[in-house]
């Protein structure tokens, strides 16, 4: 934090993006996109699993959760070491964490060990998500911060397509006549197996972070690590071919890390329960839909392969981040990020509603064309409000609470995330064993769909601009 002539903010404002900003995207947003793929895995190995392992609706829910279980304690804790650390060792050892224990899954033999290791994953997911913001945030100039957060939260769907091909590959395309399509099985290995024990590939990005990535300037200006955070702002100019103004060590003050109370502190007290409430809403709809949309598409019977249709899902989603990406520079965050939420939920209830067999609004808009135009704004909405909101959150909190406030964010949202599945397993068992098919996914989604709408509401209503403004 500066109190001086020069700022850090200041300095960083005054390089323009270049060079250097889109290989640091390329680095980051590789990370997120592996991110999205490990989450997503779990989809197309859950229906798997539940026959394998014979799990009930509620065992189904809490595996399908583990990750995001084990993603709170990965959110709180990895965005305190961030803080207190660095950023740089934390994104390493949260890359390395997610993709080791991603891979150990393959060795699962029941519901325990398929929980506790998915549980471990989801420590390492949940820490680089809230490292990985705040270290690309800290390198931006204000003017397109919140566009290059929305950019790289537009990796997430290129993370879901890898998951969507490897589950192809490992469950479909290379399942031989040993297996059955309950349960799909390549040479003598349960193709389950073989998708968790691809998913360990992205540890080879722990060498690009070691040798590629440097601490950020705000982080080692706060540590009075001056010389450090000035060399860094030579190489970063160099790279883009421009000059850099130079921090003064007379001019910047240390701050400590602080306690997470620091978050509660009345000058910004009222946006960490805002942001908090989104990204409660954000999460329990997110996850409540998506964990459990393979069975939901399923159940809708208007599709032939499910990997086609998840692929398409995976597509619109990108256009979802570029809207944002737009908005969120021309409009502010605040309002694309609320309208967005509000949207998402709208067109959640419509996919349900259209379901065949619900037919709420009609018998005329049921069946195929509802439910898929259903579907896919529902998840163009979705993706956007994600981007939308890792651009805003960031900008709420003080340089030297960035990586608490983050990790809190994300940790308030994986409890809803957990809570989600959870909820729409438990009510979708409930109709299916009293043979209410359609009514049991109607019945599940709606709760879902009322929190992204609430959640955009809390936001419109309480949130406060950042568009413009510099990190402090």
């Amino acid at each position: 934090m500066s109190r001086g002539t020069v700022t850090v903010s200041q300095v960083i404002d005054r390089i323009p993006v270049g060079r250097f900003h889109h290989r640091l995207l390329a680095i980051c947003g590789s990370a997120w996109a592996f991110d999205g793929m490990e989450v997503i895995i779990i989809s197309f190995t859950l229906p798997v699993l539940i026959g394998a392992w014979g799990l009930s609706g509620l065992s189904a829910g809490l595996l399908g959760s583990a990750s995001l279980m084990g993603m709170i304690i990965g959110n709180w804790g990895w965005g305190w070491y961030a803080d207190r650390h660095g950023r740089k060792p934390a994104f390493q050892w949260t890359v390395l964490t997610y993709s080791v224990f991603a891979g150990l899954t393959a060795l699962a033999v029941g519901f325990y060990s398929g929980f506790a290791l998915r549980f471990l994953t989801g420590v390492g997911l949940g820490g680089a998500l809230a490292v990985d913001t705040s270290y690309l945030s800290e390198h931006l100039p204000t003017e397109r911060r919140g566009r290059y957060l929305v950019y790289l939260d537009a990796f997430w769907p290129i993370g879901n397509i890898i998951a969507v091909v490897l589950a192809w590959v490992w469950l479909s395309a290379l399942a031989g006549p040993g297996g059955t399509i309950a349960l799909p099985v390549v040479g003598a290995v349960a193709g389950w197996r073989l998708l968790f024990l691809s998913a360990a590939f992205p540890a080879l990005l722990v060498f690009v972070i070691r040798s590629q990535l440097s601490e950020t300037p705000y982080y080692l200006a706060r540590e009075g690590r001056i010389d450090e955070a000035n060399a860094l702002i030579r190489a970063i100019a160099a790279e883009n071919d421009e000059d850099a103004e130079l921090l003064d060590i007379d001019d910047v003050e240390t701050t400590p890390t602080p306690p997470v109370s620091r978050l509660f502190d009345d000058d910004i007290r009222s946006q960490t329960l805002m942001i908090g409430a989104a990204w409660f809403a954000i999460n329990f709809g997110y996850y409540g839909v998506f964990i459990w949309l393979p069975q939901t598409v399923g159940a809708a019977g208007v599709v032939g392969n499910i990997y086609l249709y998840f692929l398409l899902i995976g597509v619109v989603q990108i256009p979802g981040y570029l809207s944002a990406a737009y908005l969120v520079e021309r409009v502010g965050r605040r309002p694309t990020l609320g309208s967005y939420l509000l949207l998402s939920g709208v067109f959640t209830f419509v996919f349900a509603a259209t379901m065949p067999g619900v037919a709420l609004f009609g018998a005329g808009l049921s069946g195929f064309w509802p439910f898929l135009l259903g579907l896919l704004a529902a998840s163009f909405f979705a993706l956007g409000a994600w981007g939308a909101i890792y651009a805003y959150t960031p900008e709420l909190f003080p340089t030297e609470a960035r990586g608490t406030g983050m990790g809190y964010a994300g940790g308030v949202g994986k409890v809803a995330a957990v809570i989600g599945p959870i909820l729409a397993g438990t009510l979708l068992e409930t109709d299916l064993a009293g043979g209410l098919v359609a009514s049991g996914y109607l019945l599940a989604l709606t709760p879902l769909a009322v929190a992204f709408a609430l959640g955009g509401l809390v936001v419109l209503a309480f949130g406060r601009e950042t568009r413009g403004e510099p990190l402090f």
